[in-house]
């Protein structure tokens, strides 16, 4: 026979009945059920008032709560909200103070629970920001050449009313700063011209690492990727992109950014181009004079050297394997494949991308040894390898 279940209804209905006995022991009786005797009068007077329903919880409110809002404030504040449908608490309350200067004003907080409550406070939904995809390539440099480094300062106006931006491009390893050129806006064609001197001058890194703002990166773009950085990835130079929001990912170059601001910001007499002359002088010193802590005191350009791959500035057609299908991107971002048009990504514009059929009726689409997603070769629709919320679930995990 299972044993009954009894709640805390129940035992108050055995306590009071056994209460109610002239030969019981009160005290004893509630010693065995774990009350004190005032819990147990309490138990037995509402027992004799209202039967059973008596011993039911009664409400813990209190009847009189010195700091309850008034009614004919509540009404007042609903009143005045009403008139000014525009206004937040902040103002509303405001008001309050201004038309009852003698009365007791509530807080702020209850001016935002009553109007919540009131239905009179519209909610904001909040908008989740796409993480822009981006690519990595964390390495440690161990030669010259191994990683550039790339920024811009942060423009200031000149004293002739002229915006200068400098970008500045660094040698990681021997801390060697290859340009800082003051330039007026940080637009696509500047920089490439900038890079195009740097690598006739000095030749091709491996890894140029960047921030995900333009003209470096688009966080829109698939893979982040901008007409310039595409062109980096045609000439073999990888990519690696800071975290956004985490610039000691890129501290080095940060630091060098310091010390341009201390010495040189706003400290220059004339237009872009005494800036110029000025950077010029800095940047020699810099690299030439003055001693670098992180090389044991010695100058960035005793350290660095030039790089072996040469730049001749031809762009040249990617070679695939042998299995892959290469195809042209024409200027409106499209290949041609089985006589239908395939939209990709204007990025690619003058280059060719290589195909390869996969087993599951889908084709993979690559830039070199870059994967960039799949075609569907029912529908002949481009997916890229990896959409923003694809890529924050990744970085989550990390």
């Amino acid at each position: 026979m299972p044993w009954r279940e009894l709640c805390t209804m129940d035992l108050k209905e055995e306590f009071v009945l056994k209460a109610m006995d002239s030969n019981c022991n009160f005290r004893e009786l509630c010693r065995e059920y774990g009350i004190s005797r005032t819990t147990g009068h309490k138990w037995k007077t509402r027992f004799l008032e209202k039967g059973f329903s008596g011993l039911s919880n009664h409400s813990r409110r209190p009847r009189v709560s010195p700091n309850e809002t008034p009614e004919d404030a509540i009404c007042e504040i609903v009143r005045l909200k009403m008139h000014h449908m525009s206004w937040g608490p902040k103002k509303i309350r405001a008001l309050y103070a201004r038309n009852h200067p003698h009365e007791v004003l509530p807080s702020l907080s209850t001016f935002n629970r009553l109007l919540d409550k009131a239905g009179l406070v519209h909610h904001r939904k909040r908008r989740t920001r796409s993480v822009g995809q981006r690519l990595k390539c964390r390495i440690t440099p161990e030669n010259p050449n191994d990683l550039w480094t790339v920024d811009f300062k942060g423009w200031w106006y000149t004293s002739e009313k002229e915006k200068c931006d400098p970008l500045t491009v660094r040698d990681d390893y021997s801390k060697y700063i290859l340009s800082l050129k003051a330039v007026q806006k940080a637009a696509k064609e500047e920089v490439k011209k900038e890079f195009e001197r740097l690598f006739q001058l000095y030749g091709i890194p491996k890894v140029i690492r960047s921030d995900n703002g333009p003209p470096f990166s688009c966080w829109k773009g698939l893979l982040g990727l901008t007409k310039l950085s595409t062109w980096w990835l045609s000439l073999g130079i990888q990519l690696d992109r800071i975290t956004p929001g985490k610039p000691c990912e890129n501290g080095g170059h940060e630091r060098m950014h310091r010390d341009i601001k201390k010495e040189l910001q706003g400290k220059i007499v004339g237009g872009l181009k005494q800036h110029q002359n000025y950077f010029d002088i800095w940047k020699e010193e810099y690299n030439n004079v003055r001693p670098h802590e992180a090389l044991d005191m010695q100058t960035p350009a005793s350290v660095y050297t030039k790089s072996e791959t040469r730049y001749d500035g031809r762009v040249e057609e990617i070679l695939y394997p042998l299995g892959f299908i290469s195809r042209q991107v024409n200027n409106r971002g499209c290949i041609t494949l089985d006589c239908q048009k395939v939209f990709i990504s204007n990025v690619f514009t003058g280059y060719n991308v290589g195909l390869k059929e996969n087993n599951d009726e889908t084709m993979s689409v690559w830039f070199d040894n870059l994967r960039l997603g799949e075609i569907d070769l029912r529908s002949f629709k481009f997916k890229p390898v990896l959409t923003g919320a694809e890529m924050s679930k990744l970085e989550g995990k990390v």
